[in-house]
């Protein structure tokens, strides 16, 4: 390996609720292993419940537990909102 990190990117499902949350979940921490960067694409996503906002944080604190890197692409603008009033971008923030 030459040092570069192996770049995965997951594709969201086009509503992330109760029903699909779960699955992404899944899929995250499958995908979730030290020296990744797992770029998450929203691009398909037009709809997010608050609650199942929830499968982001818990991603970011894993991604961190295994030194991996976590980040957003494409947020639809109605997305954008919840993830911020959820308090979910935040994590997200470059510092």
């Amino acid at each position: 390996m030459n040092g570069t990190p192996e770049v995965i990117t997951v594709y969201a499902p086009r509503r992330i609720d109760c029903c699909t949350a779960p699955f992404l979940a899944k899929d995250l921490d499958e995908k979730l292993q030290a020296g990744v960067s797992l770029i998450l694409d929203l691009g398909q996503t037009r709809f997010i419940d608050p609650p199942s906002a929830d499968v982001l944080i818990q991603g970011i604190l894993k991604a961190k537990q295994r030194r991996a890197r976590l980040s957003l692409q494409r947020v639809a603008p109605q997305v954008k909102v919840v993830l911020e009033m959820a308090g979910v971008l935040q994590f997200f923030r470059r510092k």
